[in-house]
């Protein structure tokens, strides 16, 4: 079992060889949590959980919110929710899912972060920013971890789905953005 703190949240966690960042949480998913304490949420998603950093994370910060974790890799979803329990998190629901194909068209969310899988091309970020629209809340905020080559293009394309976007904090390899709907 390891262990990773940020924001004075500290999450146990186990991973495996095939995942995302398998020997412990990544820069940019740190830089991404260093952010989120400054939105409010009831309701948040992570979109491309992985092992579950982001979910856990929300569910400590705000114990009476409801969080959906989801990811299209089944072994993905299998160890996130083995975390979610070696945490006591009671209020992550996982969902195996490519996007949001098997997330119930009900569910809404305050917020929604992620790392995305940049690596898996650019019509898979382009569809997550796109989907986010239609399930976010009023109100509601998409915050995401780019690495620092690649956010002009994410950029242009939260500011043509939502109208505008912001940095919201930046490292020399990462960036974190956002945008309102």
């Amino acid at each position: 079992m390891h262990k990773f703190k940020v924001a004075n949240i500290q999450i146990q966690f186990s991973t495996t060889p095939d995942l995302f960042s398998p020997k412990g949480l990544d820069m940019g998913t740190e830089l991404l949590l260093s952010c989120l304490g400054k939105f409010d949420y009831s309701t948040a998603l992570d979109w491309g959980c992985g092992w579950g950093a982001i979910a856990m994370w929300l569910a400590k910060h705000n114990s009476s919110s409801k969080i959906t974790a989801i990811d299209s890799d089944i072994a993905a979803t299998r160890q996130a929710s083995e975390n979610c329990q070696a945490n006591s998190l009671h209020n992550v629901f996982v969902i195996p899912s490519h996007g949001f194909s098997d997330v119930p068209e009900s569910f809404k969310f305050d917020l929604i972060a992620s790392n995305p899988p940049t690596h898996r091309g650019r019509e898979v970020v382009d569809n997550m920013i796109s989907e986010s629209h239609q399930r976010l809340s009023a109100g509601g905020n998409i915050v995401l971890v780019v690495e620092a080559r690649i956010k002009p293009w994410v950029a242009r394309r939260l500011k043509e789905v939502f109208g505008d976007y912001k940095i919201v904090k930046r490292s020399p390899k990462h960036v974190v953005v956002m945008a309102k709907k």
